[in-house]
């Protein structure tokens, strides 16, 4: 299997500005260090030229930490910067101006604090020829039926909850969290990635894949980082 090029890369960090749960969580120092953006940028710069890094946002605070950090800083526009816009849309939308010699898409979410450079090679080296995409995923605590994927081989597909009938007979499953995503280009353009066939998991561990969505949230991963060398 060959390699996809890294140079042929576009790295996605995206970045709005209207957080409800934690207020300028992107922006604002985390855990006395850098922000989410930052530490994003910084994960991203570690593997991919500066120019291959944009920021996508309509927030001031995270444009000028991206142009401090030497990387692209997309502004955002309105329609791209609601509480509806889908990150699809997002996606695109830096494909459209950036990418149009790129064959793949890194998509990294500041939200996920606790992704390493480690991670990030590690999902660039499952992607080959032929796959659309790498995902990172993570064991859920349960077996739900719901939004989740089943693996096949060395694939993952969505799991259809008529395929088995016993409990034993269960295939097994992953959460998708938003530590890393690694997109074709050619296969995102014409749908969403969830239908995609050709999806690689990247298994984290539960904590490694957390989300910072509100402010317990943020109180949780703030300890964590403060005591990573003994939990993580």
């Amino acid at each position: 299997m060959v390699k996809a090029d890294k140079n042929n890369f576009l790295v996605l960090i995206p970045a709005r500005g209207g957080s409800k749960g934690v207020p300028k969580k992107n922006t604002k120092s985390f855990a006395d260090g850098d922000s989410l953006v930052q530490r994003a940028i910084d994960i991203a710069t570690s593997v991919f030229k500066l120019n291959q890094i944009i920021v996508s946002s309509d927030d001031l605070t995270a444009l000028q930490q991206a142009k401090a950090k030497g990387v692209v800083a997309l502004q955002r526009s309105p329609e791209l910067a609601s509480d509806t816009s889908g990150m699809l849309e997002v996606m695109i939308d830096a494909i459209k101006q950036y990418g149009q010699n790129s064959t793949h898409l890194v998509l990294l979410q500041p939200t996920s604090p606790f992704r390493t450079t480690a991670h990030l090679e590690q999902a660039m080296s499952l992607m080959t020829d032929g796959d659309q995409a790498v995902v990172a995923v993570n064991e859920p605590k349960g077996h739900p039926f719901y939004t989740l994927f089943q693996q096949n081989g060395e694939y993952i597909h969505k799991f259809k909850k008529n395929e088995v009938v016993r409990r034993q007979d269960l295939p097994s499953v992953y959460d998708v969290n938003g530590l890393i995503y690694i997109f074709e280009i050619k296969s995102l353009l014409k749908k969403s990635w969830i239908d995609f066939d050709f999806i690689k998991p990247l298994i984290v561990s539960s904590l490694v894949a957390m989300d910072i969505d509100t402010e317990q949230d943020w109180a949780l991963a703030e300890l964590i980082e403060r005591n990573k060398e003994t939990i993580l």
